[in-house]
């Protein structure tokens, strides 16, 4: 992979389109365990980090196929560009009837209409797929 250097910043992103997926993670406020995802594809984008520490989070062990979330790096900038899609999914413990009832209302008002069913943010994760571009500022 890369041979990181100190004080020096890289900019990291993935070499074809398409290969970007920001997801939302939302739970149920009387269930911790009942998860909503919000996938959203991206064509490009980019993320620059400081050297000092990325041997701990990219390293030779990077599977393409699996990806990384980049957002757990010790980042310095970033840009996510140009959104081309985006889905949602539900951790196998949300009934089948909420599913039932919560698909309508987000093909309709958009996902944040969740909050208003009881559902909170957790986090966010951004997702490079593919072979990685890493170039040094």
């Amino acid at each position: 992979m890369t041979e990181w250097e100190q004080g020096v910043i890289y900019r990291i992103s993935p070499k074809n389109k398409k290969q970007i997926v920001m997801k939302n993670i939302y739970y149920k406020s009387d269930n911790y365990d009942q998860k909503l995802i919000h996938d959203e594809a991206f064509r490009h984008g980019w993320i620059e980090v400081e050297g000092d520490e990325m041997s701990y989070y990219l390293d030779d062990t990077y599977n393409p196929v699996k990806g990384i979330d980049v957002w757990v790096f010790p980042s310095v900038n970033h840009e996510i560009l140009d959104g081309v899609a985006d889905d949602f999914s539900f951790s196998k413990n949300v009934s089948r009837e909420e599913q039932a009832k919560l698909k309508p209302l987000i093909l309709e008002r958009g996902i944040e209409v969740i909050e208003e069913m009881g559902w909170e943010f957790e986090d966010t994760e951004v997702w490079f797929f593919g072979e990685l571009h890493i170039v040094k500022q």
